[in-house]
């Protein structure tokens, strides 16, 4: 008896590990990869397009879309289509914009990072406190991908430790914080209505 209790707590466990990643079967791994696909060419897209910012001596205040988007996605389909979304979006516009991938495409993983730790929760788009969790994880995320990025800087790309601060990290942060922690549950409430206005039979259960 025990251990059937104990087989059928290990099932439990895995079967929530499979729903929060979205791959209980081929067909939802399949979905789970185009929609990464999809995030990464929307994000992609956005990263072409020049947004507005101010810069006040060496702090770069804006909003940067495309991290939103990157956080949207794994706030939606979870961990791999967040992951996907952040790594091959930026990996493509690093490829479009100069032609070359930069340092081994890890600076470009590191945004996919955003898009994985969101992933992990899960969010109900019509309540305001769980909205409040999405930009708590998405903070929690574009942290790890700025920490990530300066150690790269730091490292593979040479930096010194001023310039990567000042040039790289700092920028990142007073752009990115405010675009995940304000946009990222916007988009995801729009996308929300949006599906429950036209598409309500997609909306998950």
């Amino acid at each position: 008896m025990a251990t059937e209790i104990t087989t059928h707590d290990a099932s439990s466990k895995e079967s929530k590990f499979l729903r929060r990643f979205h791959v209980e079967n081929y067909e939802m791994l399949t979905w789970t990869i185009v929609f990464g696909i999809i995030g990464a060419l929307l994000v992609t897209f956005l990263m072409l397009i020049p947004f507005p910012y101010v810069m006040v001596t060496l702090f770069k205040f804006g909003l940067v879309l495309p991290l939103a988007f990157i956080a949207l996605v794994g706030a939606i389909r979870g961990p791999i289509a967040g992951m996907l979304s952040g790594y091959l979006g930026m990996l493509l516009y690093d490829l479009v914009a100069s032609g070359a991938f930069v340092g081994f495409t890890l600076p470009a993983a590191s945004y996919g990072v955003l898009g994985f730790i969101v992933g992990l929760g899960v969010y109900d788009f019509e309540n305001g406190r769980s909205l409040g969790k999405l930009s708590i994880l998405a903070t929690v995320g574009l942290l790890f991908t700025s920490l990530l990025i300066l150690l790269l800087a730091l490292t593979i790309q040479d930096y010194a430790v001023l310039a990567a601060i000042g040039f790289v990290f700092l920028p990142l942060l007073t752009t990115g914080l405010p675009s995940v922690i304000i946009l990222t549950p916007v988009l995801a409430r729009i996308w929300f209505m949006i599906m429950n206005r036209f598409l309500p039979q997609y909306m998950p259960t």
